[in-house]
């Protein structure tokens, strides 16, 4: 029996490409959903020198995991122009999914992680 679990993956890039990047791994091991729009939307954040600071992007983007996609992982990792930090939503052992799918794909530093009743929530800076 296959059981499939929605997550919700929350992107924050300065280079579009990087984001690109991180939901193309998604993509290629779980289902995305039409939910949610790809875009990347502008983030309301005071720069520290507005000659200097790289604008922050913000985008969201909502997957069916399968327990058989986990063996779905690229063979090389993959480059980021600079870090990307990524909020991932849902039961616990999807969001365990997709962390350790990315991790073999990226450098993953963990930055917390937050326990509901029914879902898991996992911030994580990807490099």
């Amino acid at each position: 029996m296959t059981t499939t679990a929605e997550i919700t993956v929350e992107v924050v890039e300065h280079d579009p490409h990087d984001g690109d990047a991180v939901l193309a791994v998604l993509a290629e091991a779980f289902q995305a959903t039409a939910e949610m729009s790809p875009t990347p939307m502008p983030m309301t954040a005071a720069p520290t020198s507005p000659s200097t600071a790289p604008a922050t992007m913000c985008r969201a983007r909502s997957f069916l995991t399968m327990p058989e996609a986990a063996a779905v992982l690229r063979s090389a990792p993959a480059h980021l122009n600079q870090p990307v930090d990524v909020d991932i939503l849902g039961p616990a052992d999807a969001v365990e999914q997709a962390r350790t799918l990315l991790a073999g794909v990226f450098t993953v530093q963990d930055l917390g992680w937050v326990s509901g009743e029914h879902e898991f929530e996992t911030r994580l800076r990807l490099t």
